[in-house]
């Protein structure tokens, strides 16, 4: 009985170190799709049971200036522009840890209309003429829209509504927004390859004297200027009181 009991055992040996010696390595989690940032996953991110890589259906792009972005939420460069895609416009802004940003709408400009027709607080910093370089930091472009909107109706803000009505799909419809000072300040810094990205799709010619959602003392907004040498904003008194507006997109 004896005996039987320690071959038993003996064979139970053997079977566990065969199954140890063919146990297979814990799958990388990229090659399981767990491949992005926590920072690119902004929802339903699900993090790799053995690393520090995350899954999420829809992940944040990584795009660069003059990029062209497309509708499904991909960007290519100009030179790889695919003219069978839906083009929502270019990127003008990346965001500091280079995932998200910016786009410039491809079309050229809203209209020619009023910041405002009334004097209403919109809650949003003021800066001065003096402030520029400040103004010029400020890139919450749909913060600061959202904060327009709730001040007051597209009537008293014609610019800042134009803006989030604006829609070349319905999936963007109630998304777009007026640009921040700091954009156009990037715009300038970026201006012939952003120019040229435009030119690959036939889209927007970026004007001077559009609006801005920084708010400017004793003037509505700060504009853009492009054209004569400034470098990409100036108060609205270099241009009028009726500017288009070229609406951005966060992505």
């Amino acid at each position: 009985m004896m005996r039987k009991i320690f071959l038993a055992l003996i064979v139970s040996l053997f079977s566990l170190e065969a199954k140890a010696t063919n146990c297979t390595p814990t799958p990388e989690c990229a090659s399981l799709g767990y491949k992005y940032s926590l920072e690119e996953c902004e929802n339903m991110a699900v993090k790799c049971p053995s690393g520090d890589s995350y899954y999420c259906p829809n992940p944040r792009p990584k795009c660069n200036i003059g990029d062209i972005f497309y509708s499904d939420n991909t960007c290519v460069p100009a030179d790889k522009y695919d003219s069978s895609k839906t083009a929502l416009g270019v990127v003008v802004y990346v965001n500091p840890n280079g995932i998200g940003g910016q786009i410039m709408t491809s079309n050229s400009g809203i209209g020619e209309m009023l910041w405002s027709t009334k004097s209403v607080d919109t809650g949003l910093p003021v800066y001065s003429s003096l402030q520029e370089n400040e103004a010029a930091q400020d890139f919450d472009s749909c913060g600061n829209t959202k904060k327009i909107i709730a001040a007051g109706t597209s009537e008293i803000f014609p610019a800042a509504w134009a803006a989030k009505n604006y829609a070349p799909t319905s999936k963007t419809a109630g998304k777009w927004c007026l640009p921040a000072a700091g954009i156009f300040r990037n715009i300038s810094k970026n201006l012939e390859t952003i120019k040229n990205s435009f030119s690959k799709f036939g889209g927007a010619t970026l004007v001077s004297c559009a609006w801005s959602s920084t708010v400017c003392a004793h003037i509505p907004a700060w504009i853009s200027y492009f054209n004569y040498g400034v470098d990409g904003i100036a108060s609205s008194y270099y241009c009028g009181n009726y500017n288009s507006v070229h609406p951005v997109l966060e992505f």
